[in-house]
């Protein structure tokens, strides 16, 4: 019997060490590139151009704020890197990790 609690415990541990490891992991992060057509206050409104988030539409708001050391301007083709979520409004919404030039 004491083998077999042994055994559980164990295998709980590396589940929970498992989910542990799985929630810090930047695997759901993602990026694209885009060009700022619009700017309203810190909220821009970018046209797409490359990127897997391409599948799910062409223009997308991104906060600029997240990156308040950097003046962005209408033009301005930036790389925004995303958690991964992305929701299918007119124009879609992520929540942004961050914002930069893209290298063009």
């Amino acid at each position: 019997m004491s083998n077999m609690k042994t055994t559980f415990t164990v295998f709980l541990m590396v589940l929970l060490c498992t989910f542990l490891f799985a929630c810090g992991s930047d695997a759901g992060k993602a990026t694209f590139k885009g060009t700022i057509e619009e700017i309203n206050g810190a909220s821009a409104l970018v046209n797409i151009v490359e990127g897997d988030i391409l599948k799910s539409g062409r223009s997308v708001y991104v906060d600029l704020s997240v990156n308040s050391e950097v003046v962005f301007k209408v033009g301005d083709t930036i790389e925004v890197e995303y958690t991964g979520t992305v929701r299918e409004t007119s124009p879609l919404s992520i929540d942004i990790v961050s914002v930069q030039f893209a290298d063009e």
